[in-house]
This record gives C-alpha cells, structure tokens and sequence, in this order.
C-alpha cells in the first residue's frame, strides 16, 4: 500500500472522481469508522462501522465531507491530506485541520 498527500489544488477533483466510481459500482461498497486524534483530547472514535455514502471536499465553504449511513462528519479549514491507495482504490483517509487535529477515516469492504 502507498500513502501519498494530495495538493489541496486536487482535493475536489480527486474525491469527485473517486465518488463517481463508488456510486456507479466500480468500486466495491465499504464500511467507514472515524477516529480523532487532538493532542488535547486524545483519541477519541466518533463513528464506528457505518455503511459509507461519499466523500467530498468543497473548496467554497473549504469543508471536507465524510457522509456515512446515519453520521455527516466535516472538517473545516483542513491544510493537509493524505491517502492510503492500494490497486487504485483508498484504503485510509487522514485529514488534518487547521488546528493540527487528525481526522482519521478508515474503511473495511463488506
């Protein structure tokens, strides 16, 4: 697996074009658990194996989305993000928001 950071220039297109794949089957449907990791609070998971909907990033309003079965997870103002890949398709999401908190999005394939 390879984890690579995405350039925020790529961030709409890349989920855009990552979503599309999702929704029309080409890629198989997954589970997504969301942990938090603060220095202040710690670890904390704030979703646990909900069936995911999409991922998205809008550059107006500069809010990243993770939106799962029963949970609308944003992160606002995020400055970084990286990804696992593995044969073409995610495996992990970090996002990192202007605070330095760590948004950690993890998938299982059902």
């Amino acid at each position: 697996m390879a984890t690579k950071k995405i350039e925020k220039s790529q961030w709409e297109s890349y989920f855009n074009e990552w979503n599309k794949k999702y929704r029309e089957g080409q890629l198989p449907k997954r589970k997504v658990q969301i942990e938090i990791v603060n220095q202040e609070l710690g670890d904390q998971v704030e979703t646990f194996w909900q069936e995911l909907i999409g991922l998205s990033y809008d550059p107006k309003d500069d809010v990243f989305e993770v939106a799962a079965e029963r949970h609308d997870h944003l992160i606002h103002k995020p400055t970084e993000i990286y990804v696992e890949e593995e044969n073409g398709d995610l495996k992990a999401v970090e996002v990192v928001q202007w605070d330095g908190t760590k948004n950690i999005i993890s998938f299982k394939v059902e």
